[in-house]
């Protein structure tokens, strides 16, 4: 006997409504995602087949029937979600694109052509102030005065939890740190208490006054290799983004020794012999580079905010034919390579991997040190490199702040020889301002960082959020505020030093994040950011190539959470002894 065409849809859109309140409505389904979709691709020829196979319906009534069930099913879902988003969720009372309250695609749709984020970010507080609904469970927070509320070590925003069952927030809860998932690393362990436990477990003795020094030698080796460089090319125009990318690059390898034999066969002979890629040496990019950049364009700098996307496309798309794991096979060979070896010197896999395993099962611990490899690489060179390019657009810019830099170097007596060592860089005050201030005005991830609200809820802006509310910081936006800096867009570097009124709000600034998730290597990087810019300071003079405005570097550099940054030609004129 056919079923009544009107009774299905009222069922079935009464399923539509009751699906959404009772589960897309809590906690993350990112991880299921795939799931979801695939179900939504398959369900339907599947009833059908189903109907006129067990059923007896005919192919047509079949068909129809299963038609207006999920239309009906579908309609009222969305209908139930919009509605929802639109009217009831707890960031109904913020400003923002209408659009943008409905779907998360609205941010994909506008930074998808030049991957600027953090512009887009920015031009929505520029529009509708400090507090802006960027999403449909997104809040964007440029004041200042929060940053240190959510990220102080004793806030109680947390990265992500998997489930918040009293907070009816939205279809979709998602975690951009579940982006790689089951591949995590330190920075994606969501728990506090995992997160500080892997910590422990051989992170922080890898970089601890003892650990760094013992890696200096190697980072004066490459800023010596990228000034021998610039020698060789004084006088010439020099795509200065390339030869940075290649140092910071270069220096991770060496830190980590022979711990990444990533993308070619005759890497891994070379790993028999303790050498890293020499990149920077041989003046050419590695493939890892080329790749890791390719690969999170569309990732993570269109669809940052769409991660179960991401991890849709992850679980659908066969392993081959997925370029991201490439990478993480060549970062799987080169653990187990590192294992089997022991570096003439310690590296920062040496406290890791004497620390034994992390976790029980052996697949779980051997994907996290796969993730930790990436994540050094990544955190390592991409950050490095980002700040270095933007200090040596500032020295283009400014010859004065370079005669700054090396009248102090010179006042301490620090050369350009064998003499010069990274605890002479560290105090100097004009050079630590500098590096303050490029880090203000260019953030390494200027799009922000993503927390949630505690369980408890949160009162921001006046307003009162329950627990489990996205929110984002971002960093361009925040260090640019004028609440925080007197004349936010000028660069000043005296404001760190001898004109601290300049500074409104210190604490807004936190290049390295803050409390338990701060960057464990700051210090690393803040050496070798010191190393390459005092070495070249003393031995050339720095100015923008001509023609050279440094406007393709501001303006057509790509958002991917770190930045993928524009060429930017310098021209090396070698001082007179």
């Amino acid at each position: 006997m056919a079923a009544p065409i009107g009774l299905v849809a009222s069922v079935s859109a009464t399923a539509g409504v009751v699906s959404h309140l009772s589960y897309f409505i809590h906690g993350e389904h990112m991880l299921t995602a795939y799931k979801l979709v695939i179900l939504a691709l398959f369900g339907p020829p599947t009833a059908v087949a189903l109907l006129t196979t067990v059923a007896g319906f005919s192919l047509s009534h079949a068909t129809k029937l299963t038609s207006v069930s999920y239309g009906a099913y579908m309609t009222a879902l969305f209908t139930s979600i919009l509605i929802y988003r639109a009217f009831f969720h707890p960031l109904r009372h913020f400003s923002g694109p209408k659009l943008a309250r409905l779907s998360q695609f609205y941010h994909f749709f506008h930074v998808r052509a030049k991957v600027d984020n953090y512009r887009h970010l920015d031009r929505l507080h520029e529009k509708y102030g400090e507090y802006v609904r960027v999403g449909p469970n997104l809040l964007s927070i440029s004041d200042p005065d929060l940053i240190e509320v959510i990220f102080h070590p004793q806030s109680n925003f947390t990265k992500a939890d998997c489930w918040f069952p009293f907070s009816p927030l939205c279809c979709r809860l998602l975690s951009w740190y579940d982006i790689s998932n089951p591949l995590l690393n330190l920075v994606q362990l969501r728990d506090r208490s995992e997160h500080d436990r892997r910590r422990r477990h051989g992170w922080d003795l890898a970089f601890t006054t003892k650990a760094l020094r013992s890696y200096d030698s190697r980072v004066i080796k490459y800023a010596d290799q990228f000034v021998a460089q610039m020698q060789r090319r004084a006088g010439e125009n020099v795509n200065i983004t390339n030869w940075l990318e290649w140092y910071a690059f270069d220096v991770m390898v060496c830190s980590l020794e022979s711990f990444i034999p990533l993308l070619a066969p005759e890497a891994l002979s070379d790993l028999a012999f303790g050498r890293s890629f020499k990149a920077l040496e041989n003046g050419k990019s590695h493939i890892y580079i080329d790749t890791m950049h390719k690969t999170s364009v569309l990732p993570l700098g269109c669809l940052g905010t769409l991660p179960w996307v991401i991890q849709t496309i992850a679980d659908l798309v066969p392993t081959r034919l997925n370029p991201f794991m490439t990478l993480v096979r060549y970062s799987d060979e080169c653990i187990e390579e590192r294992k089997q070896r022991t570096p003439t010197e310690p590296d920062i896999m040496t406290p890791i991997l004497a620390a034994g395993p992390f976790y029980e099962d052996p697949k779980a611990d051997a994907l996290l040190l796969v993730g930790d490899a990436r994540l050094i690489i990544i955190a390592g060179s991409d950050t490095s490199a980002s700040t270095l390019i933007h200090c040596f657009y500032e020295l283009g810019r400014d010859a004065d702040v370079v005669r700054k830099i090396r009248d102090e170097l010179q006042q301490h007596g620090i050369r350009n020889d064998e003499t010069l060592s990274i605890p002479q860089l560290q105090y100097l005050g004009y050079l630590n301002a500098f590096i303050n201030e490029t880090l203000r005005m260019h953030p390494t991830n200027p799009g922000g960082l993503f927390r949630l609200t505690p369980q408890g809820g949160v009162k921001i802006g006046g307003h009162y959020l329950p627990g489990g509310v996205k929110v984002v910081n971002p960093h361009y936006s925040v260090l640019r505020s004028p609440k925080a800096f007197v004349s936010p867009n000028e660069f000043i570097p005296e404001r760190w030093t001898t004109r601290p009124e300049l500074i409104l709000n210190k604490k807004a600034f936190c290049p390295f994040s803050q409390g338990r998730y701060a960057c464990i290597g700051r210090n690393l990087a803040l050496n070798e950011l010191r190393a390459v810019i005092s070495k070249s300071v003393l031995e050339f003079d720095i100015n923008f190539a001509p023609g050279e405005t440094g406007r393709a570097l501001l303006e057509e550099s790509r958002d991917i959470f770190t930045m993928s940054l524009a060429k930017l030609e310098l021209r090396f004129t070698r001082r007179s002894k």
